[in-house]
């Protein structure tokens, strides 16, 4: 099952993607490696969030796991041994 960090607050989703993916990787978010700055930008990536529509859906490789974010700003977190399964409809993969 993947990990999932549904929006409870405010906080931005590039946040929420670190905490959740150095979760599924058993580590600190301080601590994992690489940096989210060194995948995707983060800016970027939190205003695509803030400016798209419930149906949107970025997805990329962060670490060795896969991330999918949603317009809401749910963040799905798949650890290396499994894919998400997801329709790839409608999916910018930034890859």
């Amino acid at each position: 099952m993947s990990d999932q960090t549904r929006p409870p607050d405010d906080r931005p989703p590039s946040e929420r993607v670190v905490e959740a993916v150095a979760a599924a990787a058993g580590t600190s978010p301080l601590d994992f490696e690489p940096t989210l700055y060194e995948t995707i930008d983060p800016e970027a990536l939190d205003s695509l969030v803030r400016s798209g529509s419930e149906t949107l859906r970025v997805r990329f490789r962060y670490g060795e796991c896969t991330v999918v974010v949603t317009g809401s700003g749910r963040v799905d977190v798949s650890p290396p041994d499994r894919e998400i399964s997801a329709s790839d409809e409608g999916v910018y993969t930034g890859e």
